[in-house]
């Protein structure tokens, strides 16, 4: 007889549908859990509710955004004379379905539930047990966090998104409706031409839009890391600015000497208060060619773009409640055990299954997901081209 029963150690109970609380109490409360892809967080909040779904598994959300245009002045009135009603522009709004997705699932035969059986009983520790689960979990917490961070940044930086990964569905997914005329080229010269003024450009841009829209809010510069370091840096401009400052405050700015980005930032806003910060976007994900198992490092984000829109989170991740729970609490198979775990507030779900596969069992386990980035500033955002210049 085993000196420890592996049915009762906290490994064996991840899978146990009458005790799933401890599956989501040591989702929820794990150190070893991390966000290693986590830049969707920086620029997208959770929607306040989940969008309901439809007879036929589709759930459609509406993003609206409202004119916030400059309020004019007031109007002189004769004595207990009328106020003229406010001229309301409007609600600007899309529409778009929210997809499904899942990742890599991890399964473990009975084979290797033997074994690990074997193991726990000799030396009756489940910790590492649970630590190496949690090494498979964290992997497809990657691969969750790496597709919103791709969808986030191709909505931004191309106003639109689409989905071309894995080994599932693949196409467009939403269209912002950005106006065609935040569409933007570079200005007189592309940005990485040799003579190309880029402050003045950029600041150009902002200023047109600005009283454009009438807007008076508080913006940013959203630039990728390789375009900053490799274009903004090195631009002439920039560089005749850094070294005519250095010279006004009698320091030494030589030729072979780098703009750092701390430089940039101590000079550049100094001298140019019409030209809102720039945030430097660093992002990227891992694609997998499965017909020869290759890998690549991908971006979402344009690698052409710049992007001008209001400060702060640029959209709510839009999500739904997953049909699988749903489907599984009122239509399961008897045979069938699954225990579910909310994770990032209900945008992902954890599910451990445990499966016949013929005469043996099989325990999976599956981290699906059915959120999409929405965008709610779309009428004040600019995207620039910074590859084509004005003609």
């Amino acid at each position: 007889m085993p000196k420890f029963d592996f049915n009762n150690n906290r490994y064996a109970r991840l899978w146990t549908d009458s005790d799933v609380r401890f599956l989501r109490s040591l989702i929820d409360e794990s150190g070893l859990l991390r966000t290693n892809y986590g830049w969707w967080k920086t620029q997208f909040t959770k929607a306040s509710n989940a969008t309901p779904v439809a007879a036929d598994g589709t759930a459609t959300f509406t993003v609206q955004a409202k004119d916030r245009t400059a309020t004019p002045m007031m109007d002189m009135r004769a004595p207990l004379g009328d106020s003229v009603p406010l001229d309301y522009k409007g609600i600007s709004w899309y529409s778009a379905t929210i997809p499904d997705f899942i990742a890599p699932g991890i399964v473990e035969t009975a084979p290797q539930r033997e074994y690990k059986e074997r193991l726990f009983a000799q030396f009756g520790n489940d910790a590492f047990l649970i630590s190496e689960w949690m090494d498979d979990v964290q992997m497809q917490i990657d691969a969750a966090d790496q597709t919103l961070t791709n969808l986030g940044a191709q909505l931004i930086s191309k106003g639109q998104c689409s989905y071309s990964f894995g080994r599932g569905m693949k196409g467009a997914l939403q269209k912002a409706e950005i106006p065609s005329e935040n569409f933007k080229k570079a200005g007189a010269k592309v940005w990485t031409a040799a003579d190309c003024n880029l402050l003045s450009q950029m600041r150009t841009i902002e200023v047109d839009f600005r009283d454009t829209k009438g807007y008076n809010g508080p913006m940013k510069w959203q630039i990728p890391y390789k375009m900053y370091m490799d274009v903004v840096l090195k631009n002439k401009e920039v560089r005749e600015l850094v070294k005519q400052y250095y010279t006004l405050n009698d320091k030494v700015f030589l030729d072979s000497m780098p703009v750092t980005e701390e430089i940039f930032n101590s000079v550049v806003y100094a001298n140019y208060p019409d030209l809102s910060p720039i945030e430097i976007v660093v992002e990227k994900q891992k694609d997998i060619s499965w017909d020869n198992m290759t890998g690549k490092f991908v971006n979402g984000w344009d690698s052409k773009a710049a992007v001008l829109r209001p400060a702060g989170f640029a959209g709510e991740i839009q999500y739904t409640d997953i049909l699988d729970v749903v489907m599984f609490e009122k239509y399961g198979n008897n045979s069938i055990t699954k225990s579910f775990a909310q994770m990032e507030g209900g945008i992902y779900t954890l599910v451990n299954t445990t499966v016949p596969n013929g005469m043996y069992k099989e325990w999976h386990t599956d981290l699906i997901m059915s959120a999409v980035p929405s965008l709610n500033e779309f009428p004040y955002h600019v995207i620039v081209d910074t590859t084509s210049a004005n003609s």
